[in-house]
């Protein structure tokens, strides 16, 4: 399942509990923040054409999730 996210360098990092911390406290941190899940998906093929699947996936999730905040990036192709 790809996701995108957009209006944020990173939503989580560290520890569990310092990762469901900063999750749950991000819209008041970062309220420009939007992230987009894409559709559920299956890879298929070798592994150069996976990453191929998965790279154009998450793109299109970050696209579509800085889209949504008017960022100038989600122009570029």
């Amino acid at each position: 399942m790809p996701v995108g996210q957009a209006g944020a360098r990173r939503i989580t990092s560290g520890g569990i509990v310092k990762q469901l911390a900063g999750l749950a406290t991000a819209p008041v941190r970062r309220p420009n923040l939007h992230v987009h899940v894409g559709a559920p998906m299956v890879l298929t093929g070798d592994l150069a054409a996976c990453t191929a699947q998965a790279r154009t996936a998450v793109t299109t999730a970050w696209r579509a999730a800085a889209a949504r905040l008017g960022e100038p990036a989600s122009l570029a192709a």
